[in-house]
């Protein structure tokens, strides 16, 4: 019997094309869960279906954030950031190739998509704690304007 475990991540929506940029939302909290449900996935009780779905999945994630996150300021590390993701995603096992190839380039995929979210967080913090709310500025002048 060929029960699936209750722990087994639920396969992605995609199946075995990568989805283009646009049609995946920049949802960053989905694109981490989809990341660590990668990595969950063990080669033992995973199928090279499920393997060629997940990475089909994360393929178009980590393309549709190293758009937003690598694009906007170029500097070294950006470039350099940029290329790995280039080469990681032009390095794409065939078909041919053992399950074990595909499933640790499913898990480089993961580790990626983990590493452009992260960073995605680091810069939507950075640009949240420089800027002030519109509502905090006008009341505080209006409060020095009362108050005068």
């Amino acid at each position: 019997m060929t029960d699936p475990t209750p722990t087994r991540p639920s396969e992605p929506a995609a199946k075995a094309e990568v989805p283009h940029a646009a049609d995946l939302p920049l949802d960053v909290e989905a694109a981490a869960q989809a990341a660590d449900d990668a990595l969950r996935l063990r080669l033992g009780t995973t199928t090279r279906r499920e393997i060629d779905t997940w990475t089909a999945e994360l393929r178009g994630r980590i393309s549709l954030f190293a758009e937003e996150v690598l694009n906007h300021p170029q500097t070294t590390a950006t470039r350099a950031a940029l290329w790995e993701v280039d080469q990681l995603l032009a390095s794409a096992p065939k078909d041919d190739i053992l399950v074990f190839s595909s499933y640790q380039y499913l898990c480089d995929l993961a580790r990626m998509l983990r590493r452009l979210v992260a960073e995605h967080r680091k810069r939507t913090e950075t640009a949240l704690v420089g800027s002030t709310p519109e509502h905090m500025t006008m009341s505080s002048e209006s409060g020095n304007r009362n108050g005068t």
